[in-house]
């Protein structure tokens, strides 16, 4: 059985690039992810790299005029603002 190969994201220094060069469907994709994960793992407590990655995706997001993606990735979850 072939072994799985976990995905690597580049450096954060090249990530703004990276999303850049990403189709619109990927680049949601990575929005919703990043959504998840600051539900998931508690974005203030996941560092700055985490925060510099998802920053970057919104941006990315706004600059496409995927607005509303933008909008959805950068609020807390409901699960998250009652903990």
């Amino acid at each position: 059985m072939p072994e799985e190969r976990e995905e690597k994201a580049p450096p954060v220094e090249t990530w703004p690039e990276h999303l850049s060069e990403l189709g619109d469907r990927q680049l949601s994709q990575l929005a919703i992810d990043y959504q998840w994960l600051d539900e998931e793992a508690a974005a203030e407590k996941s560092g700055e790299e985490f925060r510099r990655r998802r920053e970057a995706v919104i941006a990315e997001c706004e600059h496409r005029g995927m607005f509303s993606l933008a909008e959805s990735c950068r609020k807390p979850s409901v699960r998250q603002q009652t903990r």
